[in-house]
């Protein structure tokens, strides 16, 4: 799934114009008629730019499935393009550092095999894009709906390890559950806020950001990041930033699973 059906598929959602259900089944038929599109037998590249170059060229694919379903209408979804494409031009305003950085990580974690030091370059960069000096990656377990305390960075971050959040609890449970990242200036003010972490740790959590990991389509966990170095708040940047990079890294995060999983069944 590219950045442009995820950025309208999941403001579709979070307006409560479309359902999770209904956005899960145009993805699959986006995903159908593109790998036929490629695969198609006797389909030369010539001819499938062609067929793209005639679609509406205002409308990307998922734009046009959900009209064609009459899930939403027209009027509906211009002013949504019209977000989406604001969002776009905001994250070509950030640092071009900071976005060759997203870049580089990704194709770093991405040919990298062994789960641990996909996990491992996941937290050590998600720290360094938004200059936070702790943070978490939770694995959600799909049989109980808990966010697993997977990979803990920060201090006394071995107290957290395995620790289980039940579904919906705290700032990571809010974000597993709605599916759109969260940015907190003061933790002690949201009802949201797990206080038990930092009973764990015997730190203070003053600011945090945590953003869904989902890949394809559906969510594995959140990752999230405490605390800037300077003791300021995470901003809309820091969140266009770890977006992508969760994006980027759930799909690491499967693809080091699968190789895992076939090693052992050999």
């Amino acid at each position: 799934m590219n950045i442009n059906s995820h950025l309208l598929g999941d403001h579709l959602r979070e307006l409560g114009v479309i359902t999770q259900e209904q956005l899960e089944e145009v993805l699959a038929i986006q995903e159908g008629l593109l790998t036929r599109s490629v695969f198609e037998p006797g389909v030369s590249s010539i001819q499938l730019v062609t067929q793209t170059r005639e679609q509406e060229r205002d409308v990307p694919l998922l734009g046009q499935i959900l009209l064609e379903k009459k899930y939403i209408s027209k009027d509906i979804l211009d002013p949504v393009l019209a977000m989406q494409n604001r969002q776009i031009r905001e994250l070509r305003m950030l640092s071009s550092e900071k976005l060759a950085m997203v870049i580089q990580i990704g194709f770093l974690i991405n040919s990298t095999h062994g789960l641990g030091e996909v996990l491992s370059l996941i937290m050590k960069y998600a720290n360094i894009l938004t200059c936070a000096t702790a943070s978490t990656l939770m694995l959600l377990d799909e049989r109980t709906g808990e966010l697993v305390f997977s990979i803990p960075t920060g201090p006394n971050a071995d107290e957290l390890k395995d620790i289980r959040i039940a579904k919906g609890v705290g700032v990571a449970g809010w974000v597993a559950e709605n599916q759109q990242h969260v940015i907190i200036e003061n933790a002690e003010n949201d009802p949201r806020f797990y206080s038990g972490v930092d009973d764990m740790t015997g730190t203070r959590t003053q600011s945090i950001l945590c953003v869904p990991l989902r890949s394809k389509r559906k969510t594995i966990g959140v990752l999230e990041v405490m605390n800037k170095e300077d003791n300021t708040f995470f901003t809309e940047d820091d969140a266009l930033l770890l977006n992508l990079l969760s994006h980027q890294a759930a799909i690491a995060i499967e693809n080091a699973i699968l190789i895992s999983s076939k090693g052992v069944l050999h």
